[in-house]
């Protein structure tokens, strides 16, 4: 059989066994495989079970929720933190769910689906102009820089909130990114690129990211709690997450098995500056003013 060289993919999120056309012959490949055409050799890679690896990932997320005893998930409604929010619903019967956004943000949107997929009560932190001031100003104090502080808005506010309702153990999502690639650009990587970018990531997670909400937190007296970035967590991605399993499958196969709504399992990444709807917000204050939103941030 002759053909133009090309790569095939089959569906690597179930099992089933998927059709595969190649000119006029008809190939039936095992899911979850990897099958590469190259002139008239075709090569095929039965991947690991995702089943496998998804219950894994439930797991130590369920181990780690069980021993810290969270009674606060902040949410965005994407699926880092609705995968958490879902496992500690389960596991500990309740979890208050507390998501900060502009009314008209996609953050809120997908919250209130994710409340409704665990009949839970959704807690909104509207995200106002004098909020943001009140944030930019205690940020500042904390010596952060502009990315850093454009970051921080969202956590500040939605910790305030969880705060104001009497909730000391909160949970975040923070860290998924890192582990288990959840942007456009760890498409176009390789799987050395990928993991090293990982480490990098992670190594300089305690001086940013990870200081910064620990900050806030500290500047409310709660505590922070960051399921992802539990060192059993971090072995499992680093060991099971490869290129084949971006765009955070795994999350997205364990909210599925945890019942989570195809909605919230098929969402988009949105970064949180932008899913919130801070940096619109932030862009239509500093039009006001006549200024960039830097200039704006250290006028405050």
């Amino acid at each position: 059989m002759k053909t133009s060289s090309k790569n095939i993919r089959t569906d690597k999120v179930n099992s089933q066994s998927k059709n595969e056309m190649i000119l006029n012959w008809r190939f039936i490949f095992p899911g979850n495989s990897d099958v590469k055409v190259s002139g008239n050799k075709i090569s095929l890679k039965v991947l690991d079970s995702i089943n496998k690896k998804t219950s894994s990932v439930v797991k130590e997320l369920s181990n780690y929720i069980i021993r810290t005893k969270p009674d606060c998930a902040l949410v965005s409604g994407g699926i880092d933190s609705s995968l958490l929010a879902a496992i500690a619903k389960k596991e500990l019967g309740e979890i208050k769910l507390v998501s900060a956004g502009t009314e008209d943000s996609q953050d809120l949107y997908f919250s209130r689906i994710l409340a409704k997929d665990l009949n839970e009560k959704l807690h909104i932190a509207n995200i106002m102009e004098t909020d943001v001031y009140e944030a930019i100003k205690c940020l500042r104090v904390m010596h952060l820089d502009d990315y850093n502080i454009i970051m921080g808005v969202t956590e500040f506010i939605a910790i305030k909130k969880a705060a104001e309702m009497g909730c000391k153990r909160l949970m975040s999502g923070l860290g998924s990114d890192e582990l288990f690639f959840g942007f456009y650009k760890h498409q176009k990587m390789t799987g050395k690129e990928l993991a090293e970018y990982r480490d990098k990531k992670l190594f300089y997670m305690p001086a940013f990211d990870a200081w910064r909400i620990n900050s806030i937190a500290s500047y409310f007296k709660v505590s922070i709690l960051l399921p992802y970035l539990d060192d059993k967590m971090v072995n499992l991605a680093s060991a099971k997450v490869k290129k084949e399993y971006n765009d955070k499958i795994l999350l997205r196969s364990a909210g599925r098995s945890v019942g989570l709504s195809k909605v919230i399992t098929e969402r988009n990444k949105k970064a949180m500056q932008y899913g919130s709807g801070v940096v619109k917000l932030l862009r239509t204050l500093s039009r006001k003013k006549h200024e960039k939103v830097g200039e704006l941030i250290k006028g405050i």
